[in-house]
């Protein structure tokens, strides 16, 4: 079965957050201090979580991202994937981090079947990292467990958010470092969203000339399988792994759009920008069947807008509450 918005595009990939909680304190996501947590009586439960994947997995919406905050912070979280690849009909199973947290969850991660490991790393220089993150943490051990995740056979992806006079002039070294060591490598436009509306992002353009006076000619593929989410990749010369660019703002996507976002709350939005959507934890902790639950999914589905509106006013909010 597949589920299609108003607009004929097929949703297939849900971004699932299950923590709002975070151990850094990123400079485009949060302030400094951080945010109130919500209580954990707000926050769904892993139960829940299944609950919605398997109605979900039979609507065809069947790949899941876990997210967070954070999510290695929660508890439970990796029996909670392991549970959620034995669902009928789910497809695909990936996590983004920060890294922090992977080391002692490697071997586990490998072994349940784990589709693919996004780590955020904006920089290589422990200085920026410390800046960027706000985080005491060092950077050797986050590199440490992407090795150590390609050994065991994880497909790991580094993401980087270049931002003018913060990082910008270490994104081929961040390409390199990647491509060195068999990760693919996403440079994601910095989008107007909370704290990130203080800082200037580097367009794909420049970053794409750097790359290419680094590496020569960069080739776009068009791979399948290769991920769920809007980059677009690029094939480089002596490289197996790929370059991949996710320009929001630049290159909008909108119109091949295939997901949706569950936040640690419940609300299911059906477009990062917009507060269009609705709310399932009530749904789920009130009785309802899965009838009632895939109804409620399709309808906010079907109300998907065309298009981010992310030029206009408004992205008042942190990512860390939504799923980055």
């Amino acid at each position: 079965m597949t589920v299609r918005d108003s607009f004929g595009r097929a949703i297939s990939y849900a971004r699932l957050s299950v923590t709002d909680r975070c151990n850094f304190r990123c400079v485009y996501c949060m302030p400094r201090k951080g945010v109130a947590p919500l209580p954990h009586s707000e926050i769904v439960t892993f139960e829940e979580l299944l609950r919605f994947c398997c109605v979900a997995a039979c609507l065809g919406i069947d790949r899941f991202r876990i997210t967070g905050g954070e999510p290695l912070c929660r508890k439970g979280c990796v029996d909670f994937m392991r549970e959620l690849k034995r669902l009928p009909h789910v497809e695909q199973v990936c996590l983004t981090t920060n890294g922090s947290f992977l080391s002692p969850h490697l071997e586990a991660l490998a072994t349940l079947g784990l589709d693919g490991l996004n780590v955020s790393l904006d920089t290589l220089s422990q200085a920026r990292f410390a800046a960027i993150s706000r985080s005491g943490l060092p950077i050797a051990g986050i590199v440490d467990s992407l090795r150590r995740a390609a050994a065991l056979g994880i497909v790991v992806k580094i993401n980087v958010v270049p931002m003018k006079g913060i990082n910008d002039d270490g994104l081929v070294d961040s390409a390199r470092f990647a491509l060195e060591n068999g990760f693919h490598i996403r440079f994601i436009e910095l989008m107007p969203v909370g704290r990130a509306r203080k800082y200037a992002g580097v367009s794909q353009r420049d970053v794409f000339d750097r790359l290419c006076r680094a590496f020569g000619r960069l080739t776009e593929v068009s791979e399948r399988n290769f991920g769920n989410g809007p980059a677009v990749n690029y094939a480089v010369p002596g490289f197996d792994a790929r370059i991949g660019f996710i320009s929001a703002l630049s290159h909008k996507f909108c119109h091949k759009c295939n997901r949706v976002r569950l936040t640690s709350s419940g609300f299911l939005k059906s477009c990062l920008h917009h507060n269009t959507g609705i709310d399932l934890k009530t749904p789920l902790r009130g009785g309802a069947t899965d009838a009632e639950l895939a109804e409620a999914l399709v309808s906010a589905v079907r109300a998907k807008p065309a298009q981010h509106e992310f030029g206009s006013a408004g992205g008042g909010f942190f990512m860390s509450s939504v799923g980055g």
